[in-house]
């Protein structure tokens, strides 16, 4: 898999780097966490994980994503953030 900086392409540098394992892994602002891992299957699949709990742009995210459908051919995925559960006193079992 090659992959090449969006942004940079946009300013006329098409340098590509080649990712021999077929994926790469997004990194969360906490350093060490991921935030999605991207893997292009040999059929052309593109799978999407996302990590464990992570922080990120300030905020807790979920280990989950919601697939958020914008055209016919895009797709925005999203890690929701993290909302803690409170329990009432008289709930706890």
């Amino acid at each position: 898999m090659k992959i090449r900086d969006g942004n940079a392409v946009i300013n006329g540098d098409k340098t590509e780097h080649e990712l021999p394992s077929g994926g790469l892994e997004i990194i969360a602002d906490d350093g060490r966490s991921t935030l999605f891992s991207v893997n292009l299957r040999k059929d052309g699949t593109l799978r999407i994980d996302a990590g464990t709990y992570c922080k990120h742009g300030g905020k807790i995210l979920e280990d989950r994503i919601l697939i958020k459908p914008e055209a016919s051919n895009v797709v925005s995925i999203i890690r929701p953030e993290y909302k803690p559960t409170k329990i009432k006193k008289n709930e706890r079992k």
